[in-house]
Order: C-alpha cells, then sequence, then structure tokens
C-alpha cells in the first residue's frame, strides 16, 4: 500500500491557516509503519482538486483528503471527488437526522438550506461518524483505488482519524512495517542522530522530528525483532534522556513522575507569561500534582506575589540568578509546593544589553532542597525562546526527580 496526502484549503496556501493537519496525519502513519509518498496543498478548485487525483494516484493507491467537507458554497471536496470517480450523490437520510439534532444544539431557529448539503454522499461511500463537529467522513473504494475524506478542523479530524480511518488504512495494509518511537529530550537533532548512525543496519529506517527541547526518534523494519533489538540500544545510547513509554511530551512526564512520588508542583514565570502552566494544564489529570501557577511578568508582582526583595531588583535586576532563586522560593513558600520552577529572561526582540543579550534566560527547579539556578542563551526569535525555555525548565525538574529516584 502507498499512500498520498492532499490537503484542501485556499486558507492553506495563503497562510492564514497552519496545516497542522499534515504533521499528525504523518506522524500518526509513521508511528505505524507508513511514510507517505507525497503530500500536497491545493485550492479549493474543482480543476487543483482532479489534478490532483490524478497525480496522486500515479504515485500511491490510497488517498487520504483534508478539507472542503462543510456546508459552505467553497466546500467542494466531496462534489469533486465523487465526479472524478463518476458516481452521484445520494442524500442520506440518518445524516440529515444527525445534522438537524447538531444544528439546534448549538443555534436556535431552523438550519439554513445550504446545510444539508452535508448529508449527500457519494454513491456506494462508507460514512465515517464525526462526533465532534457535522461534516462526516467517508471511505470509498473504486477500480483499485481508495480515498479517505476528512473534515479539515483539527478538532474533528484528529479524533476521526485516530478512532476510526487509520484502523481501515491499516486494514489495507499487503505487508506489516512495524515501527518503533523513542522521544529524546534535552539533546539536539544533530547529536541524535551522529550517536544513532551506528545502529543503522539493512532493513532498518530510521526517522528524525525535532521541536523545542526533544527529538522524535522514529525506527522502521520488516523484522520485529530486529526493530526491537535496535530500539533496545538507541534506549541505552540516551539512557537518562528518554521519556518512559507511552509518554510523548515532557509536561505528561513531569506530571506523571511528580504523582508517582505524590509530590506537587508550583511554577513563577516571567518571560513565559504563563506557557509552562498552560501544557501543564492541557494533560489531562494535571490536577494530581499541578496546583497552579503565578504569571508575575512586572517587578512590583515578583515582589508582592513571590517575596523577591526589593534589594535584590535593584542589585541583580528581574533577569539574574539572584531573581530566579527567590521566584522558585517564593513560589514554594506560598503554594507549600514540594517542586517549583522559575523563569525570568529576555525573549526579544528588544531589551538586551550586552550584559544581558536577548535571549538570557535564568531558571530555578526545586525540589525540596535549595534551588538549582541555571543561566541559559537561547537562539531565535521571541515564541523560539519562550517555547525552549518552558521545554528546559520542565526537562531540569525531569532530571531533578529521577535523581531523587531510589
Amino acid at each position: 500500500m502507498k499512500v498520498a496526502l492532499l490537503c484542501i484549503g485556499d486558507e492553506l496556501l495563503k497562510g492564514a491557516t497552519v496545516n497542522t493537519n499534515l504533521a499528525f496525519i504523518g506522524e500518526r502513519l509513521l508511528r505505524n509503519g507508513i511514510i507517505p509518498e507525497l503530500s500536497l496543498e491545493i485550492p479549493d478548485r474543482r480543476e487543483s482538486i482532479l489534478k490532483a487525483l490524478d497525480y496522486a494516484y500515479s504515485k500511491a493507491d490510497t488517498v487520504i483528503t483534508s478539507g472542503g467537507l462543510g456546508p459552505t458554497s467553497d466546500d467542494i471536496t466531496k462534489d469533486t471527488i465523487a465526479e472524478y470517480f463518476g458516481l452521484p450523490l445520494e442524500q442520506n437520510a440518518a445524516l440529515e437526522k444527525h445534522l438537524t439534532s447538531w444544528w439546534k444544539k448549538l443555534h436556535s431557529g431552523p438550519a439554513p438550506l445550504h446545510w444539508e448539503r452535508q448529508a449527500r454522499i457519494p454513491a456506494g461511500a462508507e460514512i465515517v461518524p464525526n462526533r465532534f463537529g457535522s461534516a462526516p467522513g467517508i471511505h470509498l473504494e473504486r477500480n483499485g483505488k481508495s480515498i479517505f475524506l476528512l473534515p479539515g478542523p483539527p478538532a474533528e479530524l484528529h479524533p476521526m482519524f485516530e478512532d476510526e480511518m487509520l484502523k481501515k488504512i491499516l486494514e489495507k495494509r499487503e505487508e506489516t512495517l512495524h515501527a518503533s518511537l523513542t522521544i529524546i529530550v534535552g539533546i539536539g537533532e544533530s547529536i541524535v542522530e551522529e550517536r544513532t548512525q551506528p545502529l543503522l543496519r539493512d532493513g532498518i529506517s530510521v526517522a528524525y522530528c525535532a521541536s523545542p527541547g526533544l527529538v522524535k526518534l522514529f525506527f522502521t523494519c520488516r523484522d520485529e525483532a530486529l526493530l526491537n533489538e535496535t530500539t533496545a540500544e538507541a534506549k541505552k545510547i540516551f539512557a537518562g534522556d528518554t521519556l518512559s513509554d507511552g509518554i510523548t511530551s515532557l509536561p505528561a512526564e513531569v506530571l506523571r513522575l511528580l504523582e508517582r512520588k505524590k509530590l506537587t508542583l508550583a511554577t513563577a514565570e516571567s518571560c513565559t507569561g504563563g506557557m509552562i502552566s498552560a501544557q501543564l494544564t492541557a494533560i489531562p489529570g494535571s490536577s494530581a500534582a499541578f496546583l497552579g501557577g503565578a504569571a508575575t511578568y512586572s517587578n512590583d508582582l515578583k515582589r508582592l506575589f513571590l517575596g523577591v526583595r526589593e534589594t535584590t531588583l535593584a542589585q541583580f535586576g528581574a533577569v539574574s540568578r539572584e531573581c530566579a532563586a527567590e521566584m522558585v522560593e517564593g513560589i514554594c513558600a506560598r503554594t507549600g509546593a514540594d517542586a517549583g520552577i522559575s523563569v525570568t529572561g529576555i525573549a526579544g526582540p528588544a531589551g538586551g544589553t550586552p550584559d544581558k543579550p536577548v535571549g538570557r534566560v535564568y531558571i530555578g527547579v526545586r525540589l525540596h532542597e535549595a534551588p538549582r539556578i541555571l543561566e541559559c542563551n537561547f537562539r531565535g526569535g521571541r515564541e523560539q525562546v519562550r517555547m525552549q525555555t518552558a521545554s528546559r525548565a520542565l526537562n531540569e525538574l525531569r532530571k531533578l526527580l529521577l535523581e531523587q529516584e531510589p
């Protein structure tokens, strides 16, 4: 089976919407040993969709589309694909009922006439339920070609793909390509690649996916025993720098360690403005370990909320080891948390000085004892500095938690 991805929507090409669906689908396929042959971003135009389908099927036998299934006039994906396969569109009574019910949940008054366009399905196609929106997904097999149509909104696409579509796609595989995922934290992609190269041998394929603070290392192989052996060797090489099996993010790993030890955490953030708290609370069940945080951006709030001394701010400044230490001590003292994180720095683009350039950040982590303070010099724009700060702070606490394990 060879797979091609078509991401449909004018907003993708205009830059109005970031195509996170491509990254999501690509990663989920890779985890299951499938690497797409190609991906295309195309506008909501009949001619473009038809040409893209011709090209996609010249390289693959299975196409996955996203976008263009809604009720508005520019949602023409379904109509164009029905035309491509020479199929009529048929009104589905069960879908009409669902659409009417969905409208009434969100709106008062009758649904507009165009709303029921979403109930028109290519003849012979399988309907895939949408639990978080109106437009259903569609699965169609025709003349040796398969196509899976997904809605564009990520909140609808992600659960539909993971809960329904992926199973159908995997059933079509003629041979199994096994895959493993190891997430490495605190090490750059180039170093990960350099250390991984000696592990590669015939039959093993490798892919790297880097984001601030971590690298996702994928191995794929038809020989499951060889895959398991290679993965185990990689985990030995990166011992202490990998997330636990089944954990896919630093915040989730930190929360797991805290909960296992029955410890609590609080945060004091300046340059990240609550980013660390947001990442932690995005994890379901985070309240078991995370008490909360303070986004103390101004010096006044650092004094009032955290107890940072006026003399510290006057002598060393808000961006300093001393301030970071008093911030983390203050948040732990005021909340009673067992562990604490503090961050203060210059995210840019302005505000830097020769002594404290843009990207200079001080991170404080504390677990029962006196805090550890790190001086970091991050590169990149404002958002990159903030993201690297959040990732480094969480990783430092993770390492501290592991060091104090029996």
